[in-house]
């Protein structure tokens, strides 16, 4: 470093004097001088614009044909700042050229140094971004939505680091002692962490959730908390919009400590159903049912054929029917989609009841009496009496 500071710096000198060279030879007056720092910065501003219409673009295009979009991207968020360095070294040498007294000769120089300080890391806090997006590929093996959500952190993290080192270098720079400043944070540190405790949790869970990739945006999820599709996935919470289109944010500190079931993981989608068959259905006429069963299933492309159960029987007699338990996944996860088949198949399952002349239970109750008491007969033909002399009775009154 100290090897090219003396490089710079005798450049620097060879360059002011060869301008002075120039300036004496056309009279080395005050007015000579003016016009000469007016027309360095003149030549400052064309270089300039040939930098962002010339060279830049050039190195764009190039990088494009290279399929280097990242290094484009970056040449981009570097344009602005390159043009404002480029015109402050023009103000520099112009500055050297005035032969402007000490006083304001060092405050011009501060000034130009703090704002080249700061056009530094303004085209850093610039590049980030595009930088940032150049991780797709990287970062995409998380998935698209927690790729994007790992993206936005790291952009927000970098950023931030830059803008505080930019603060802290510049107001070095000014003279004041940052050190102590930075010793005095480290031990009120202890007391914030100590009262953010949870806080600090709440980061490191979110650290978990991105390394092990528990969800991602738009993933269906369930925890003892909530039930929904994830939103947003941040550095401190999580927001879940349920299925009732409420908003809920719970931190990641309690969602890494209890069970989380991810939906959107599923492989297939479960079919669980019970049909219920007349206890006066036959042996053969039930035999036939489930062979049809199972050969519907197996040949239907929307039921998964591997690496998944697949399953047709009778289960039991139930109070009111002869059940047959189904058993079986969809190759389709989405939610509607299966709703489809659910509704499809039940249909089907229904014409091959109904086409072997079968029936489908329903809960009903049968009251066997095995005897009748005594003089319930003998009382009976009384009662009928009675009601038939009731009935006259009233007969007698209407005619009456």
């Amino acid at each position: 470093m100290d090897e090219i500071s003396t490089e710079l710096d005798s450049l620097n000198t060879e360059v002011i004097s060869h301008m002075n060279g120039w300036l004496d030879m056309i009279g080395g007056g005050s007015a000579s001088r003016w016009i000469g720092a007016l027309v360095v910065l003149v030549v400052f501003f064309i270089l300039k614009r040939v930098l962002a219409a010339g060279v830049l673009v050039g190195l764009r295009r190039l990088a494009h044909q290279n399929k280097q979009s990242m290094v484009a991207n970056v040449l981009d968020a570097f344009a602005l700042p390159l043009q404002v360095l480029v015109m402050l070294v023009g103000v520099y040498f112009a500055i050297e050229l005035l032969k402007l007294p000490e006083a304001i000769t060092s405050t011009l120089f501060e000034v130009l140094s703090i704002l080249a300080g700061f056009s530094v890391f303004w085209a850093m806090f610039r590049a980030v971004e595009p930088i940032g997006v150049s991780f797709n590929r990287l970062i995409g093996r998380f998935g698209a939505g927690l790729g994007d959500d790992l993206r936005q952190f790291f952009i927000r993290g970098v950023k931030t680091l830059i803008v505080v080192i930019g603060i802290v270098i510049l107001l070095e720079g000014w003279g004041i002692d940052v050190s102590a400043f930075l010793g005095g944070l480290g031990l009120a540190g202890m007391a914030v962490a100590l009262a953010a405790k949870d806080s600090v949790a709440n980061i490191f869970g979110g650290l978990t959730i991105f390394a092990d990739n528990l969800y991602k945006r738009g993933d269906w999820v369930e925890t003892p908390h909530f039930e929904g599709t994830v939103e947003v996935v941040g550095l401190r919470a999580t927001k879940v919009r349920t299925f009732s289109k409420a908003l809920v944010t719970m931190p990641n500190a309690q969602i890494v400590d209890s069970p989380v079931i991810n939906w959107s993981r599923m492989t297939h989608r479960r079919i669980k159903m019970v049909l219920g068959l007349e206890y006066r259905t036959t042996a053969k006429q039930m035999e036939a049912i489930v062979d049809q069963l199972r050969d519907f299933l197996k040949n239907d492309e929307d039921v998964a054929q591997t690496d998944v159960a697949q399953m047709v029987h009778l289960s039991d007699f139930g109070a009111s029917s002869i059940n047959i338990d189904l058993y079986y996944f969809t190759t389709t996860t989405d939610w509607v989609k299966w709703r489809d088949i659910r509704n499809r198949h039940i249909i089907a399952f229904k014409r091959i009841v109904e086409e072997e002349e079968a029936g489908f239970a329903f809960p009903s109750q049968s009251l066997y009496v095995e005897s009748m008491p005594e003089n319930f007969a003998k009382e009976q033909p009384s009662q009928e009496k009675s009601s038939k002399d009731k009935d006259d009775q009233r007969e007698q009154r209407k005619i009456g």
